[in-house]
């Protein structure tokens, strides 16, 4: 016998009823979940809470700093105005002080002008020893000038007045003896003829002449005492003109130095 096919019944799946128990346990599930999620969005809101008092204190720090910083920086301006106010000031005290040095240093000159002015005629004469002079200085100074310098000695070395400087040292040094002419061209003959004897000498004595400067303008003379040496070793004629100015005439061409540095140059160029 024929069978007939078994034809395929599809199985319908079915989702067995849950237990009472297992409802009640689902439903204790959810409801914890949602006790969590509830509970997580509080902490978010405390959270968010805090923030947002943070972000305020924050600003409000911001408020007050910008508030400072607006302060300093009108302090700030102020200052600079006070500081270019006193710079003004300075600048303008300086000039006037400046002002102000010129024209003592202008009336410092003028007074050493006129100090030496009146020293013109005046010769020193240093070498001497005390008491060589016998109580006549005066005819002294003259013999020595004759004898010593070989000048004719006339109406035109007519002496003013000679005298020794300063009291007496208790070193035992000479003191200079200080000689004023009638006449300016009497001093400068005496000068003339002592460097043209380059080396005067008075029973042993080696004395010297010199012009009667005052202390400002010696200061600038003895700067030129080093360069001066080396003109004398070199033999070449010298003068120092006023106030500080150093001649010399080489191959018949005059040369003049206003400091010690020039002078020495100069000597250079000769080796």
């Amino acid at each position: 016998m024929s069978q007939e096919p078994k034809q395929n019944i599809p199985r319908t799946t079915r989702n067995p009823k849950k237990s009472p128990t297992e409802m009640e346990a689902q439903g204790d599930g959810q409801a914890t979940r949602a006790n969590d999620t509830k509970s997580e969005l509080a902490s978010i809101n405390s959270l968010l809470r805090g923030i947002a008092a943070d972000v305020s204190s924050v600003k409000m720090g911001l408020e007050v700093l910008q508030s400072t910083v607006e302060k300093l920086g009108g302090r700030m301006s102020e200052a600079e105005a006070r500081i270019s106010n006193l710079e003004d000031v300075s600048n303008s005290r300086g000039a006037s002080i400046d002002s102000t040095a010129a024209h003592v240093k202008k009336l410092q000159d003028k007074v050493t002008y006129l100090e030496d002015a009146g020293r013109r005629n005046n010769v020193r004469i240093t070498g001497i020893p005390e008491n060589a002079e016998k109580q006549d200085l005066h005819g002294f100074v003259l013999s020595i000038f004759a004898e010593k310098l070989d000048l004719e000695v006339d109406m035109g070395f007519e002496l003013e007045r000679a005298h020794r400087v300063r009291p007496k040292k208790d070193d035992g040094r000479s003191r200079h003896i200080l000689v004023r002419l009638l006449r300016f061209s009497a001093r400068e003959a005496v000068l003339r003829a002592a460097r043209n004897k380059r080396r005067v000498e008075w029973q042993g004595n080696r004395i010297s002449f010199f012009q009667d400067l005052s202390q400002e303008v010696l200061q600038q003379h003895r700067k030129f005492d080093m360069v001066k040496k080396q003109f004398q070793e070199r033999k070449i004629p010298y003068s120092m003109l006023y106030p500080a100015t150093l001649k010399t005439t080489v191959n018949n061409q005059s040369h003049i130095f206003t400091s010690p540095d020039a002078a020495a140059g100069f000597l250079g160029t000769l080796d």
